[in-house]
């Protein structure tokens, strides 16, 4: 998943910019340039870590910032890169995906009577989260036909997870049995994901704040740990967004530090402790 990174408010620069009028502006210019909607973020947060990277980089106001980025594409580069920060791991929060494993998947695939699963990694960042469900799905049910589609904002993350390399902290929920049978060697401390995850996962560039959102597509959409820093309206969107995408009793799978107040507004029922069911 990519999220933002947050840093201290820098200290105030005398006679310095960043005033809510300055900010508006910036927002409006980024967007219109990159397609990136800084106004859907949390603001204080954002105008924190924007403010951040001006005043590292010499600059006493947010439109100070971005006319330099307009002349520097090096510049643009440095901010779109800084932006966002890619956390993710195989199997991340076992525990959740034990669930996923035990109490979502085998209601889920005989309701489908073995036909074939179509699931959704939203804020995939690097891959670990599509391969991660590769191997489970493996490993319960391999004549399962299933593909999963891992998509992120970002385009340099997404060339990663179509060519992983996972280091020993990605692997630290993965067992030495797992990491033979899924994961080969790719040099010093380094693994890869073996052809029988790659066959099933496929990336592509998608903005969740911009959609669009596919009607009734898929049966299992996971987004974990990505919209937390976003505001409530634009979370709102996405998960409507994402109960638009689900089949009829498809499921939705959040982060554990997520939760959707409003579930039932959306049409969403509570399957079990965050996985939320879109009814039949």
């Amino acid at each position: 998943m990519t999220l933002p990174v947050f840093s201290p408010a820098p200290t105030p620069v005398a006679g310095g910019g960043f005033d809510d009028a300055d900010y508006d502006s910036f927002i409006k210019k980024v967007q219109a340039k990159t397609g990136i909607k800084l106004a859907d973020y949390k603001p204080e947060q954002m105008r924190r870590r924007v403010s951040t990277m001006a005043t590292r980089s010499g600059f006493h106001s947010f439109m100070a910032y971005y006319n330099a980025m307009e002349r520097d594409a090096e510049l643009l580069a440095g901010f779109l890169d800084k932006m966002t920060i890619n956390v993710s791991e195989l199997l991340r929060n076992p525990n959740r995906f034990d669930d996923l494993v035990k109490k979502v998947l085998p209601p889920l695939m005989a309701q489908r009577k073995n036909a074939a699963l179509n699931i959704w990694s939203a804020g995939c960042s690097y891959g670990a989260e599509a391969y991660t469900l590769a191997m489970l799905m493996h490993e319960i049910s391999p004549a399962v036909p299933h593909r999963i589609k891992g998509t992120d904002i970002d385009t340099e993350i997404l060339a990663r997870a179509r060519d992983p390399r996972f280091n020993s902290a990605d692997m630290l929920n993965i067992s030495p049995e797992r990491r033979a049978a899924h994961f080969p060697s790719a040099g010093a401390d380094a693994w890869t994901s073996a052809p029988h995850l790659r066959s099933k996962c496929q990336f592509a560039k998608h903005d969740l704040l911009a959609g669009p959102y596919p009607k009734a597509e898929y049966d299992l959409i996971l987004c974990r740990n990505v919209v937390i820093y976003f505001t409530d309206p634009a979370k709102e969107r996405i998960y409507r967004g994402f109960y638009e995408s689900l089949k009829p009793g498809g499921v939705l799978f959040v982060g554990g530090t997520e939760r959707l107040s409003d579930h039932r507004a959306i049409g969403f029922e509570l399957q079990i402790p965050f996985f939320y069911r879109k009814p039949l």
